[in-house]
């Protein structure tokens, strides 16, 4: 361990065990008050305030999709941190503090530091007094003799590391706080780490570890625990009603100190929660259930069972660690500059509405022809309410065509140039005068966005714990 300037304890991100690690409850309560970042607020509140119980409540906003976003905005001047962060907090906190609940969140992004400024300007203009903390990665690069976690917490390049429990729980055996804020943390652990901390678990707990992170993967998308996402009015095992799918209660957990584990959801909300919803949330982004990798634990979900103990609880037990128990190398995400994209949208609607899609994307192609030969190869053509969900595209002709009435046609590209992008854009905006009659409400979009990912040895990262 070593510190900055600024005395920011900046640790390596080798896993150490705990020093006589202290249990604080026989059970802990955490709630997911958000499954992405365009999850609502108002249900995060509403769970609060129908269960009273609730310890922590964790808020996933931040995915790859998200993350380049954050840093293209920050490279482009704005902020680096989810912007939303300011409604999320300005609803949840004066409850939360109240109830003593810690809200735990990765909407820090490319700038923690800066959502934890933000965070203390919202608390005080609410009239509040909290203590925020910040668990996030630095730049080794940038470390040294007078370096400053001011500047270097921002990874060069956009770089973001999947992090894992430890700063989280180094946090809050520090420091106590009412706000977690994170960078880039596994899902999982977000919610793992709460656990650690107040059932005095260590790191060699392997069996609790896995049964915590269990919870974890089955709480981080939110109400796709609890029947979002499943509702389906042609199976009578999923046809929820209109009013109980806008009355899905979020989830949370009841975590006991020996592993035991129960999801559930308010009483008397809308919504289902089930072995069904249970099962597809467990093989949700699951390659190889047998070696689930965490930065934590890998986990074996092979012999994961849910029991149904109410309409609004289910006991989950069986997450085991694999053989392979901990990874040797953590994910980082890296951005890397491939070319532009680009893409349109128009409809089209009544008769033989395909047969005038599929004439405005042989103009749009050839127009593109005319001023760079060879670029339209890189354009895929679909068309919505007739192929878009299918392998087949507009070009099949075993494609049923009879019975579309309102259609869109979508066209996207990627393309190495940005003039291509451009080019593309204005070409798709000329089908309102220049293409097949009815065509209305073009959409049409270039920019630039690509996000790669690597593996990397994690001796190589840092972790700063503020």
């Amino acid at each position: 361990m070593e510190e900055d300037q600024d005395g920011n304890e900046i640790h390596n991100c080798v896993i150490k065990l705990r020093e006589k690690p202290k249990q604080r409850r026989k059970k802990v309560y955490i709630g997911c008050g958000a499954g992405f970042g365009g999850d609502r607020p108002i249900a995060a509140l509403k769970l609060l305030q129908r269960v009273k119980e609730l310890n922590y409540i964790v808020l996933e906003c931040l995915a790859e999709r998200t993350l380049a976003e954050r840093y293209q905005i920050m490279i482009s001047g704005g902020d680096g941190y989810d912007s939303r962060i300011t409604d999320w907090l300005r609803l949840l906190l004066p409850l939360a503090v109240e109830r003593g609940t810690c809200i735990i969140t990765n909407m820090g992004a490319m700038d923690p530091v800066g959502a934890q400024e933000k965070v203390v300007e919202i608390a005080s203009s609410l009239g509040l007094s909290v203590s925020v903390a910040v668990a996030h990665e630095v730049s080794s690069a940038k470390l040294g003799p007078g370096s400053s976690t001011k500047k270097s917490y921002i990874m060069e390049g956009g770089i973001s590391t999947y992090l894992g429990a430890a700063p989280i729980v180094e946090c809050l055996e520090k420091y106590q706080p009412d706000v977690v804020i994170t960078s880039r943390v596994a899902d999982a652990a977000l919610f793992l780490a709460p656990m650690v901390y107040e059932l005095g678990w260590n790191w060699d707990d392997l069996e609790q570890l896995a049964q915590g992170s269990l919870a974890g993967h089955l709480l981080e998308c939110g109400c796709q625990l609890t029947g979002g996402y499943f509702m389906h009015p042609g199976d009578k095992y999923r046809d929820i009603s209109f009013p109980s799918l806008l009355d899905l209660s979020l989830p949370y957990a009841e975590m006991s100190f020996d592993g035991s584990l129960c999801v559930a959801k308010a009483d008397g909300s809308g919504g289902v929660l089930n072995f069904s919803t249970c099962a597809q949330q467990l093989l949700y982004e699951v390659g190889d259930p047998g070696a689930y990798v965490t930065p934590d634990v890998v986990i074996d979900f092979r012999n994961v069972s849910f029991h149904s103990l109410s309409a609004h609880k289910v006991l989950c037990a069986g997450a085991k660690p694999s053989l392979s128990s901990t990874p040797d190398e953590l994910l980082r995400l890296i951005p890397k500059e491939c070319g532009w994209k680009g893409w349109g949208e128009i409809s089209y609607g009544g008769y033989e509405c395909v047969k005038r899609a599929k004439a405005a994307e042989y103009l749009v192609r050839s127009w593109m022809e005319e001023v760079f030969p060879g670029v339209s190869c890189n354009l895929a053509s679909y068309i919505i309410g007739l192929d878009s969900l299918r392998t087949t595209n507009i070009h099949d002709n075993n494609i049923s065509c009879g019975a579309s009435e309102d259609i869109r046609l979508r066209m996207d590209g990627l393309f190495e140039l940005k003039e291509h992008a451009v080019q593309f854009k204005t070409e798709f905006t000329a089908l309102y005068t220049n293409g097949p009659a009815g065509g209305g409400g073009i959409r049409s979009i270039s920019s630039e966005f690509i996000l790669n990912v690597f593996k990397f040895r994690s001796s190589s990262l840092k972790e700063v714990f503020q």
